[in-house]
Formats: structure tokens, sequence, C-alpha cells
């Protein structure tokens, strides 16, 4: 009996070592818990735009009654769009200024982005403040403005790219920015119906992402076209804010993503595209077989380590960009950037940087890059501005390596 004693003792030390890791995991899962659950409420003041312009936010519901949508699930239901617009305003006087998201699409993507317990695991979207003014009246210190037309990622919606739109506008662009229904995770029409991704409108993992993106591709692309003839028909008809404000002869597209591979697409469709940007964004469609004959802009991100999939995709770009008219085309990355860090998950609270989608730059600098170039090249093509940073590399932005098409 005595010789059990040591053993007995044994088991007490490592049960009290067991319950003493025990506890330390706890409190460790604790202290984590209350961190993302404050940080994830905390106040974010996205970047100040960097323009002389207020900047006004308002938004439309469109029905293309011409087309039927192929991404929603019901057969016959016509393709339909939540379009928002961004645009150089008159400062109302005492105003403030709208929320990131209005409250049901927020409500809804916080739910999105809820784990056990309502815990917020990527920033409360009622904690983000924009610098937009719902409905604010159009600046008129310009008789006719630029256009942009804006599709965003793959799952997203426009409003997850304020940082870079709000820029835009306040710099004297108006931007209108398409919410593509069945392919973003969740939007809500103006009358509360809420529309999610479909299996047609999102690659699955055991798609093929080629043959399903053209699919796709061609229905967003054909979005923005729609978008096209809308703001034709708004600056045509009198008695609203756009008419004949809208200089639809300096029309410009970009996108993040899959965005940016339908602004390449459209660009190469439609004549009225002047200029496009692609952020980061894998081409698509058969412009890939026909090239471009547009000014076009690739921006990527830097992504580590760049496999055999990242050689594929450089060697696209560069097959398209060589189509481009000489002195036209554009081909940059970022250092120390990932996918995410063109949109606002750059400049808040978000576990993407665990996941190696947001890279180690400062977001915030991130952005500030993204929105220099973007606006450089539209200003040069639809503003006749040259601007030094197109033509290679600057100290003031190290970071940006330039390819030669």
């Amino acid at each position: 009996m005595p010789s059990h004693v040591p053993f007995r003792k044994w088991l007490k030390i490592l049960a009290k070592i067991f319950l003493g890791l025990l506890l330390i995991l706890v409190l460790i899962i604790a202290s984590g818990i209350a961190f993302i659950a404050v940080r994830s409420h905390q106040t974010v003041m996205l970047p100040t735009p960097t323009g002389p312009y207020a900047v006004g936010r308002m938004e439309y519901d469109w029905t293309d009654q011409s087309r039927e949508d192929s991404l929603a699930p019901r057969p016959g239901t016509k393709r339909e769009l939540v379009v928002w617009a961004w645009y150089p305003a008159v400062r109302p006087t005492g105003a403030q200024t709208a929320p990131y998201l209005p409250p049901k699409w927020g409500d809804l993507n916080d739910q999105q982005h809820s784990a056990a317990f309502g815990l917020k695991i990527v920033q409360s979207y009622d904690s983000i403040q924009t610098h937009s003014f719902a409905h604010a009246q159009l600046a008129t210190n310009e008789a006719r403005y630029p256009v942009l037309i804006f599709e965003p990622g793959m799952g997203n919606i426009p409003a997850q790219y304020t940082t870079l739109i709000e820029d835009l506008a306040s710099h004297g662009y108006i931007i209108f920015a398409i919410n593509p229904t069945y392919s973003a995770n969740m939007i809500v029409f103006p009358d509360g119906r809420v529309a999610e991704a479909t299996n047609a409108g999102k690659p699955g993992d055991n798609d093929n992402l080629e043959v399903k993106g053209n699919k796709i591709v061609s229905v967003w692309a054909r979005d923005v076209i729609f978008t096209m003839n809308q703001l034709e028909h708004l600056n045509a008809t009198a008695g609203n804010m756009w008419s004949q404000h809208l200089d639809l002869t300096r029309l410009g597209i970009f996108g993040h993503s899959f965005g940016g591979a339908t602004s390449a697409q459209v660009c190469h469709m439609d004549t009225r595209c002047k200029a496009g940007i692609d952020l980061d964004g894998t081409l698509l469609g058969d412009v890939l077989q026909t090239g471009l004959t547009k000014p076009f802009m690739v921006i990527q991100s830097e992504e580590n380590p760049c496999d055999a999939d990242c050689h594929t995709f450089q060697q696209g770009v560069q097959a398209i960009l060589r189509t481009v008219p000489a002195g036209e085309a554009y081909h940059l990355n970022i250092k120390d950037t990932r996918h995410f860090n063109f949109s606002d998950y750059a400049a808040y609270f978000s576990p993407l940087r665990l996941l190696d989608m947001l890279g180690p730059i400062d977001g915030v600098r991130g952005l500030q890059i993204t929105r220099a170039y973007v606006r450089a090249f539209f200003d040069k093509y639809l503003n006749n501005t040259p601007s030094p940073l197109l033509q290679g590399p600057t100290s003031a932005y190290p970071e940006v390596q330039f390819f030669k098409p």
C-alpha cells in the first residue's frame, strides 16, 4: 500500500498541471473573445477623401426588362440591379454622413459575419463612418462630369470599396457601382426584398472556374452595358439631377477581382468604354482571344509565394496588355499586399490578415497607393491630365513595381 503513495501524488501533480493549463487556455480564449467583441464595435472612420468636393450618395433599383436572369433561382425572372451612385456634391449644412450600409443591409451583413453567440468576427457595419452625404445636391462647379462604372469582387458589394470610390467622387468623378444580384452574398432591394447568392451566380469548389466564370462574366458585362443605357436615358431626360451633367464621352470602367475581369470584357464589347482598370482580377471572357484596343491598367497584389497559377495569370495579363495600343497599357503590383487590400477590409478590423488575404502593408497605406494610381490613370485618359505616376517607379510610392507589357 505505501508503494502506491508516490503514484497517487504524481497523479495529483498531473491533475493540477492539467487544470492549470486548461485554465490558461480558457483565459486566452476569453481574452480573445473579449478583444474581438470590443475591437469589432470600435468606431472606425474611413480614410478621408483627398479631393476638393464633398461626396454625395444615392441608390437606384433598375430592371432590365429585355433580359431574363440566368443567375436567378426562378426561371423567367428579369435581371434586377441595385446600383449605388457616388458623386461630387454640395456639402449639406449640418447634415450627418450616410451610414456605411443602410440598416437592413448592415444587419444582414453583420449576421453573415457572426460566429457563436452573435460574436462579430469582422468590423460591425454600424461602427464604420463614411464621408458621404445621402441624396446631397450635385455640385455645379462643372457643367459635365466624367463617369465611371464599378463592379466589386465576387461575393462583395460596392459599399465595401467606399474608400476608393469616395476619393474618386471627391475629385469630380460620378461613379455608378453595381451590386451583382445573385453573385453578391446578399443585397437588399429598396422595398425590403433580399437576394442571396445562388449556385448559378457564384463559382463553387467543384466547378470549372473558367467555364462557369465565363458564363458569369458575360452576365456581369451585360449588367454594365445595361447601366450605360440607363445613364444615357437619364442624361437625355429633363427633370432629374443627372440631366446633361453626365459626360458619357468620358466613361471608364473598373472593378476588383471578378469585377476587374468584367471591366476588360466590357471594354472589348462596347465602344462607349474609353478606358478600364482591373484590380487583381483573373481575366475571363472572349477578351482573352480578341484583346483590347482601349487604354487599360492592371494593378495586382503581391502574392506570396507566386505558384504556377500565378505565373499563368501573369502570362495572360501580359498577352492582353500587348494588344492595347502602344503606350496605353499599364501593369503593376503593390508590394506586401494581398487580394483584399483593394477593399475597405484593409481599413478596419478583419480576420483576413490571419488568413493571408490581407498583406503586411499598412492597410490605409495600401489603399492610398491604389487611390493614387486609379485616379492618375483615369485623369489621363478621361480628363487629358498627364500624371508622372504613370511614367514609371517613383520615390513617393516605392511599394509599386512596374512590369513592361
